[in-house]
């Protein structure tokens, strides 16, 4: 639902041009895959691997004797609550076979016994629960991906990004505030570089312009970042109150960005808006 800008309706502004971003119009869910593990607890970890509802988990741990084990489950959605947390589940196996150093490989050897079941939550502010039972034991643990690199990119406008956003907005005490739907930006540039997160968007007409949205708290976690970003359009008049724009699920590739954001401050009364917005190279 698009809406035009008012001078004293930000709110009706922002569902139209600036963030109109729908929830996740990339992937239908958030993409689990990666390795996890509970960094005070090192030494063993949990490998997650996504294809669109289902969910491959490797469980490499340790033994009652304090031998390596390695457990594996095919875990399938089963449900998804208000907060924005999804539950898979599956059947927990122990799988035996012919010895790495034996050749030839032979199949028939391979038998897979089910120890018991597991239950992987991922949450919405990135971290991770995993409950599984193996014979007479059960685990329950908070686990976050784990990161080997940090990003490093220069914000460049001489090669920027081409973007386009759709999103939803709930909760607002004007009922003709609520709504969705999609824009597309011209020229977007991205910076990321330890703590800082930039974003520079420029506007099409009819609210042509610049909007800067900064922060100084950026986190990488495993493949994703997140930050809370504030910052204002050049179109916008004061006294209207700066942005507040929190970017989760920052994913960066040689050609293209993706992000899901919560933007909760300066689009109007009780207003929230939930979106996507994505960027290729030009």
């Amino acid at each position: 639902m698009k809406k035009s800008i008012g001078m004293a309706c930000l709110c009706a502004f922002l569902c139209a041009t600036f963030l109109s971003f729908s929830a996740r119009a990339i992937s239908t869910s958030t993409d689990y895959s990666g390795l996890w593990w509970n960094a005070s607890e090192s030494g063993w970890g949990m490998n997650v691997m996504q294809q669109e509802q289902i969910i491959f988990i490797t469980l490499f741990i340790y033994g009652p004797s304090g031998a390596p084990t390695w457990y594996s489950a095919t875990a399938t959605f089963a449900s998804a609550n208000g907060a924005g947390d999804r539950s898979y589940t599956g059947d927990l196996f122990a799988t035996t076979g012919t010895p790495f150093s034996t050749t030839p490989f032979n199949p028939a050897a391979t038998v897979a016994q089910k120890v018991g079941n597991i239950v992987f939550v991922g949450k919405a502010d990135g971290t991770a629960t995993v409950l599984y039972t193996a014979g007479s034991a059960t685990v329950n643990k908070a686990v976050v991906r784990q990161t080997w690199a940090q990003p490093n990119f220069v914000l460049n406008t001489a090669t920027p990004y081409e973007g386009v956003g759709s999103g939803t907005t709930t909760g607002c005490a004007d009922p003709s505030e609520n709504g969705s739907g999609s824009t597309h930006y011209p020229q977007i540039a991205l910076y990321i570089n330890s703590k800082t997160m930039v974003l520079e968007i420029t506007t099409a007409p009819p609210e042509a312009g610049t909007c800067n949205l900064q922060a100084n708290n950026y986190v990488q976690e495993g493949r994703y970042g997140k930050a809370t970003l504030t910052g204002r359009c050049s179109f916008i008049p004061p006294p209207a109150p700066d942005l507040k724009f929190e970017a989760r699920e920052v994913e960066v590739g040689t050609n293209h960005f993706t992000l899901q954001y919560k933007l909760t401050e300066g689009i109007g009364d009780g207003c929230t808006e939930n979106g996507t917005f994505a960027g290729a190279r030009k």
